[in-house]
């Protein structure tokens, strides 16, 4: 692999990853927020938190991961005057 294939590769994993770490946090704080108004075991707002975290975050940075790939392509084929 050369270095712009690394440099690119890395690129996207970052972007990606970065978008599903936020994404994963916002979703535990507002599922937190809204089984704690809801009433709630403390327990059972954990366990709903760790799987709605986890979810959201995995399918965006799948999705991140493919769009980021095919948007860097797109831009490499194109001719830069």
């Amino acid at each position: 692999m050369d270095d712009e294939a690394y440099e690119t590769s890395l690129r996207v994993f970052q972007k990606a990853r970065t978008s599903a770490v936020l994404t994963g946090s916002i979703t535990a704080i507002i599922t937190f927020a809204s089984f704690m108004i809801a009433g709630f075991d403390i327990h059972v707002t954990a366990a709903w938190m760790f799987a709605l975290s986890l979810m959201s975050a995995l399918a965006l940075f799948v999705v991140m991961h493919i769009l980021t790939t095919n948007e860097l392509r797109r831009r490499q084929q194109t001719p830069q005057p």
